[in-house]
């Protein structure tokens, strides 16, 4: 088989495990800094607006708009799943919200650009939907969708509309992944790629949480692989460990390793040769994608095709179907009912983040 070029630049060729992440942060990093001001189209602050407060990533948004020079936060919703609505007042207190508005409808006039960030991912698309309908450019959070149905809707959404959508996990916008990613795909040497996903337990039921934090791992994988997935093969699930194996044409297979054993997640690239094993960068990724979301208002342009960003979450969707079917199942055989219930992992969540402290601390330790 002709094997597509996966890697030309040869890094020092030594058995056993290099390890590349802090590496290439620096040069990452450097490429990263200086970066111009924020601001929107016609002058001031750029404008944005947060739907739903479910989750502790709404004050994480908040306190990166609030370091952010040139970024003020304009608005909310927060329809209470969660925390009820007192959450309401003392997050719009604490972070000086101007707005809160009764629903995404409202808000869109008030803002440039809005993230979608419920817990409940069946949520997701309509609540995007009135931003990517009047032109605005919108964030929407892990994972960007649940079910094969919201994934075409949110792909025809983006075809008519041609309005930039963001999304999805953060680790993406590690400053130390664009340069891996380059020297990864340059390699024709690859045997396999494994991913290790770090997945919380916040729910009686396991698949649930893999889409919601396995999709941190999933990603990271589509991320350094690009599109085109052809089937996903459900292996095992065991000590709390989803093993999914994920084939594409004539490129390296991906072995996801998700769930509570991973420290951390990471990528390790098995070669005729040696182990490349790269780690996400942490670092602060906010000023970046506001400052790609204010470019898009002119540009149009969101780094990624949707159709790039949805692929994980449909090879997670794949992976839940041939789980049930106990086969590998091809992306082309998903339907529009595939997926997972983003309203019954937000009463799960809602449910676990109201229990004591003890009663979660027994329950976890009780898990595996």
């Amino acid at each position: 088989m002709q094997r597509r070029k996966f890697i030309s630049t040869q890094l020092a060729a030594a058995a056993g495990t290099v390890l590349l992440g802090g590496a290439l942060a620096g040069r990452a990093g450097a490429q990263n800094s200086g970066a111009p001001g924020i601001s929107r189209l016609g002058g001031g602050p750029l404008r944005v607006g947060l739907i739903e407060l479910d989750t502790s990533h709404a004050d994480t948004f908040a306190r990166g708009i609030g370091a952010t020079p040139g970024v003020e936060l304009t608005s909310i919703v927060n329809s209470g799943l969660v925390y009820g609505k007192d959450r309401t007042e003392k997050f719009a207190a604490e972070h000086k919200v101007k707005t809160v508005c009764s629903s995404a409808a409202e808000m869109v006039p008030m803002v440039d650009v809005a993230f979608s960030i419920g817990v409940n991912w069946d949520n997701h698309v309509c609540d995007a939907e009135p931003f990517i309908v009047a032109g605005k450019p919108v964030f929407i959070d892990k994972p960007v969708v649940g079910s094969e149905r919201d994934a075409r809707r949110l792909i025809e959404l983006s075809a008519r509309y041609n309005t930039p959508i963001f999304g999805g996990s953060t680790y993406c916008w590690s400053p130390n992944l664009p340069a891996f990613k380059k020297e990864f795909q340059a390699r024709e040497d690859g045997v396999n790629l494994t991913v290790y996903g770090k997945v919380n337990s916040h729910g009686r039921f396991d698949m649930l949480d893999l889409i919601y934090y396995g999709i941190h791992g999933a990603e990271l994988a589509s991320y350094l692989m690009g599109p085109g997935a052809l089937s996903v093969n459900y292996v095992d699930f065991y000590r709390k460990q989803h093993i999914i194996h994920v084939r594409y044409d004539d490129r390296p297979p991906v072995i996801l390793n998700l769930g509570w054993a991973p420290r951390r997640n990471e990528a390790v690239l098995l070669t005729d040769r040696e182990k490349v094993t790269f780690v996400p960068e942490e670092g602060n990724p906010y000023p970046e994608i506001f400052g790609a979301m204010a470019r898009s208002i002119t540009s149009r342009r969101a780094p990624r095709p949707i159709t790039e960003q949805v692929e994980a979450c449909r090879i997670l969707i794949a992976a839940g179907k041939s789980r049930e079917l106990g086969r590998r199942v091809f992306l082309t055989e998903l339907e529009e009912a595939d997926g997972y219930s983003g309203r019954q992992f937000g009463h799960e969540y809602s449910r676990f983040r109201n229990l004591p402290r003890e009663a979660i601390s027994d329950w976890r330790e009780n898990e595996i």
